[in-house]
């Protein structure tokens, strides 16, 4: 209220200036702390961050939850079901939390991302034309899974690969306006596709570097999937899992028909907790992902088939 402490003498607040200078702070700039009230506050955030559990108990026995500011890649080769991960991943985060999340999945059209959400809550394969819902059964079936609320997923339904500016604002609407604390990116890979190779490595150094930073500034999770080349290493950039916290490796026979995928943490920055993460299988009779073999498959193998 006083611009030096002789005002406070003069209007009679000496003992109001005394408590101000032993209360004061020692100054530092706003991105350095050190007070012990800073401390407690910085705590108090990080118990904030937990945003929800991984859907299989074996991730979350070797990497406990997902927080605010990870930024966790999910890389494999083609067709061995990382998009199918993701439904699972974003049906229980719905189911469990109440977390609001984004949803990019570039190499699917928006009713087949609905469609997916709805059968995972149905417990049918509502992607297949053989499911027997009708339209009005997947729109129920997708208000079920959101539990009603319309603002706990946000669809991105841009094909637009060019404009990265635009994109990194899509990024941001989602962590800001929208209130999405985590984002499911399907897939990182996509974003450099038709390049030169030294181009795709450079645009997804930079793509991958800003999502990074992006997470830490909005204070969200991006969980996005990344393709492998033959020596296993995200494809098209190495940045890709070098800026992640978290790094999943899945892999599944498909050439042999394997139902098994198998899950392993590869790189873990909270306790790093490395190694096997356990299995789950695909459930065709009811289009989910599940932790345990479902009794046909049961079936089949005592049969020798």
């Amino acid at each position: 209220n006083f611009k030096d402490p002789n005002e406070f003498l003069l209007d009679q607040k000496a003992d109001d200036f005394v408590a101000s200078w032993d209360g004061a702070k020692r100054y530092a700039p706003d991105n350095i702390i050190s007070d012990f009230s800073d401390i407690d506050k910085a705590l108090e955030e990080q118990e904030e961050d937990l945003l929800a559990e991984y859907p299989f108990d074996g991730l979350n026995e070797k990497l406990f939850a997902l927080y605010a500011g990870d930024v966790v890649v999910v890389k494999a080769q083609e067709g061995v079901g990382k998009t199918e991960f993701f439904r699972s991943f974003e049906h229980h985060v719905l189911k469990t939390t109440q977390t609001k999340i984004g949803v990019i999945h570039l190499e699917e059209d928006n009713a087949t991302t609905i469609k997916a959400l709805a059968g995972y809550e149905l417990g049918v394969p509502a992607t297949l034309p053989t499911s027997g819902l009708s339209r009005k059964d997947i729109l129920e079936g997708y208000k079920k899974a959101v539990g009603g609320d319309s603002s706990r997923v946000h669809i991105y339904q841009s094909f637009d690969i060019e404009d990265e500016q635009s994109f990194y604002g899509n990024i941001r609407f989602l962590g800001r306006a929208a209130g999405c604390r985590i984002i499911f990116l399907d897939h990182i890979s996509w974003l450099g596709t038709g390049l030169t190779d030294d181009d795709e490595r450079k645009k997804l150094d930079r793509i991958s570097q800003k999502l990074k930073l992006l997470a830490k500034e909005l204070k969200i999770a991006i969980v996005m999937i990344s393709h492998v080349n033959d020596e296993g290493k995200t494809r098209g950039s190495r940045n890709i899992s070098k800026v992640a916290n978290i790094v999943l490796s899945i892999s599944r026979d498909v050439a042999g028909g394997e139902s098994q995928t198998s899950m392993v943490v590869e790189k873990a920055r909270l306790g790093g907790r490395t190694g096997p993460a356990g299995y789950y299988w695909f459930d065709q009779l009811t289009g989910t992902l599940v932790a345990k073999p479902p009794a046909y498959l049961m079936e089949e193998e005592d049969d020798g088939t």
